[in-house]
């Protein structure tokens, strides 16, 4: 998996950047915050998320772990591949996310382009408890163990890296999150992987 790439940038688009690393050409699809700070024949540090699709693999860019980690968030609801969440990304801020999930704002949602009432909808029901991510940099479980807003996006890479789905992944942690309820953010890493692949294998 390429958590990160760093190089110089090589030409901006729209949507995209070309990173040259080492002589190879990388196209990245970048959130609006990454493209706002590129500047051609400038070195920089994109963080990264490697998606499979049926059109091929495309890899997606981001400023921080946080923005990663919404984007890993966003595309686990079903119907939601990585441009539609790239374009979530450019259009609100991460708090904006929040916010309208929080609050079911359909309409926030629905100004991003390709979004309608219904995945707007869809977004606002599964990704409910996403509020619990309001960045708090200190913020740890009773056990001391760091937030569950990190252990989720690493247990989906992990079952997408073993064969499956994006969507079986993201419907697993979700059918997890709802049978263990407030015990669910005190599960490790490995625990959560143990219970997704015995659920996905039952």
């Amino acid at each position: 998996m390429i958590r990160s790439l760093t190089g110089k940038i090589l030409d901006l688009f729209e949507n995209l950047i070309i990173l040259d690393v080492n002589g190879i050409g990388f196209e990245i699809i970048c959130s609006r915050s990454v493209l706002n700070t590129c500047k051609i024949n400038q070195p920089a540090k994109i963080i990264t998320s490697l998606q499979f699709s049926e059109s091929g693999v495309v890899i997606y860019g981001f400023k921080s772990e946080r923005e990663r980690e919404f984007f890993l968030r966003l595309t686990s609801v079903k119907g939601i591949g990585g441009r539609t969440a790239i374009a979530i990304l450019s259009e609100l801020s991460i708090e904006d996310v929040i916010n309208a999930i929080s609050n079911a704002d359909i309409t926030a949602f629905t100004r991003v382009p390709g979004i309608g009432k219904k995945t707007a909808e869809r977004l606002c029901f599964e990704l409910k408890n996403i509020s619990g991510l309001r960045e708090n940099p200190q913020a740890s479980s009773s056990t001391g163990k760091p937030e569950q807003n990190k252990t989720v996006p690493d247990v989906m890479d992990a079952l997408i890296s073993l064969g499956f789905t994006r969507a079986d992944a993201g419907g697993v942690i979700n059918l997890l999150r709802a049978a263990h309820g407030e015990d669910f953010a005190k599960l490790s890493e490995e625990d959560l992987l143990r219970l997704a692949l015995k659920e996905l294998h039952k």
